[in-house]
């Protein structure tokens, strides 16, 4: 059996773009897509502007009704997909990743219905990008109005989680018929392992270390996806977030790995990642190794 996409919804217009995104990408792989609602009755009785469906008389219904409206936006997206719904009852982030136990990969908004105005990232999709065992495509809740460019970037620091950033990019191009965008980013102060940095500062030397470093992080994929063509770029004078958070205002998608070089070990989500999903334009791929 084909494993699903599975998307979070919780009524809100954010969650519908997600819906959308995930929609699409069911329509690349041929996968099944799985719409997901989970309900807590005190979430009907918030003080926020009710979104679609929540001002029904009985959370029950309420939640059936999120559904619906996902499911109808779902399937006028992608009228080929094989499109189901699940309605699960208990802490949200927990069973919205058992209920993506089985998923390929699994979509939700960067935030919904129950994140403060001013917080770019809510605590649902920071908790399942952090603890999902599939890729995690977070779908922010802003999109800027010009138009994207027809490819994947990947940011590839040499570590382990970054060679399935790079795989899973590869296969995503594959798939879309794109190309995909390598970048390395490099800055003087790094925290990278002193193993990944130049003896001496120049840009000819960060240059050359950083090409081998995308190579060598490209090389048992381009293989695996020879039709897909491949850009490497080395970046100076920019932190990894602000390289890679500009890099979504036009990329179709930004893939990372859950955790590069540098932090602690016990750490799910590292720091350039969760900074990238705070900061992000377009819908960024976390992926664990």
């Amino acid at each position: 059996m084909t494993q699903p996409i599975v998307v979070g919804v919780d009524g809100s217009s954010e969650a519908l773009q997600a819906v959308d995104w995930a929609a699409d990408e069911a329509r690349f792989r041929r996968a099944p897509l799985r719409i997901v609602h989970i309900a807590l009755r005190w979430e009907y009785s918030a003080g926020a502007p009710p979104e679609p469906g929540l001002d029904a008389a009985r959370p029950e219904a309420a939640a059936l009704r999120v559904l619906e409206l996902a499911e109808e936006r779902a399937r006028a997206r992608a009228p080929d997909v094989d499109v189901s719904t699940r309605l699960g009852i208990g802490h949200v982030p927990r069973t919205l990743l058992d209920e993506a136990h089985d998923a390929v990969l699994l979509a939700v908004a960067s935030r919904g219905t129950g994140a403060f105005s001013g917080i770019m990232l809510g605590s649902v999709s920071r908790q399942v990008a952090e603890h999902a065992s599939c890729p995690v495509v977070v779908v922010p809740h802003h999109t800027d109005p010009e138009p994207r460019y027809a490819e994947i970037v990947v940011g590839l620091d040499g570590s382990e989680p970054a060679m399935y950033a790079a795989e899973f990019a590869l296969e995503e191009a594959a798939m879309r018929q794109v190309g995909v965008r390598a970048l390395h980013v490099w800055e003087q102060h790094s925290a990278a392992p002193r193993a990944t940095r130049p003896a001496s500062y120049s840009e000819v030397s960060v240059d050359q270390e950083g090409m081998r470093i995308l190579v060598e992080s490209l090389a048992p994929w381009k293989s695996k996806f020879p039709t897909v063509p491949v850009v490497e770029q080395v970046v100076q004078g920019r932190t990894p977030t602000e390289a890679l958070s500009a890099a979504t205002v036009r990329a179709a998608l930004l893939v990372v790995g859950a955790r590069g070089h540098g932090g602690f070990s016990g750490l799910r989500l590292g720091s350039v990642s969760h900074a990238v999903l705070q900061q992000a334009r377009g819908p960024v791929a976390i992926v664990h190794s």
